[in-house]
């Protein structure tokens, strides 16, 4: 298993992602599976590469590239080229994992099932807070593929953060750096709508991954910079939905709060 985290400036969030991959490295060792962790930071002046050098020191399952240009998604194809575990996870450096028992029970059980994709539901914070606001479950796709496909093309979609992929399809694939606010969507379409991988999808309807919102594609300026690409991309996959329909789930997701907030790990000074 290889986890891909691009960072840039992320000093004062990278912490909970690094801690909580190494929780999960722990249990994947107990269980004899491997597991990776690629740090691939754009440039960091903020004391980022500091915390990188000194965490790859202590944990040599985790290795780090420095200076990457060409922004997040080059960093992302640059993590996927050097990967070496069967599987792919991009985590990013303001996310972290929910629960990594789970999260490593989910990768040996789709290991066990020779799952090719694997979805898992995600949960929504904002910093400061460290309460989980929102949640985008993933629900099992209907038995009939045909039904899954049209659903896929009238604009269902899956949250990236909580997207796996064998790493040989994910790299293959790759993320297309044309599309600079979108080129997640592509690359996850593009493999969910490919017919012989439709029977090799495992759901995960418990969060795995908290997602910090006011990333890069978070409010009005980026939508309706992004609203040119998806259209692109959806014309290009032989998608029909508008293109809103990326965003409008989570908008919903922001409109309906969780009325008893979770509480998320604390992996600050481990």
């Amino acid at each position: 298993m290889t986890v891909i985290t691009p960072c840039l400036q992320s000093v004062d969030t990278l912490p909970d992602t690094l801690m909580g991959v190494v929780r999960t490295w722990e249990i994947l060792q107990q269980a004899g599976v491997g597991l990776e962790h690629l740090l691939i930071d754009g440039g960091s002046t903020d004391g980022t590469q500091e915390l990188l050098e000194r965490h790859t020191s202590r944990h040599p399952f985790c290795r780090w590239q420095r200076d990457i240009g060409g922004g997040p998604y080059a960093a992302m194809n640059l993590g996927l080229q050097l990967a070496r575990g069967h599987y792919c996870h991009v985590l990013n450096a303001d996310d972290l994992l929910l629960d990594p028992g789970a999260y490593a029970d989910f990768l040996i059980q789709a290991r066990r099932k020779n799952a090719a994709l694997l979805l898992a539901s995600i949960a929504y914070f904002r910093r400061p807070e460290r309460y989980v606001r929102a949640e985008w479950i993933v629900h099992l796709p209907p038995p009939d593929v045909k039904v899954w496909h049209k659903q896929l093309r009238h604009g269902l979609h899956y949250p990236h953060p909580g997207f796996i992929a064998e790493s040989s399809l994910y790299r293959a694939t790759g993320f297309d750096v044309h599309y600079s606010l979108s080129a997640d969507y592509k690359l996850m379409q593009t493999l969910l709508l490919r017919p012989g991988l439709a029977g090799q999808v495992a759901i995960c309807s418990v969060p795995l991954v908290a997602m910090a919102e006011g990333g890069a594609t978070s409010g009005w300026q980026a939508i309706l910079r992004g609203k040119k690409q998806l259209e692109e991309i959806n014309q290009d996959l032989g998608i029909i939905a508008p293109a809103w329909r990326r965003y409008w789930g989570k908008f919903w997701l922001r409109l309906v709060r969780r009325s008893s907030p979770l509480l998320l790990p604390n992996y600050q000074g481990d």
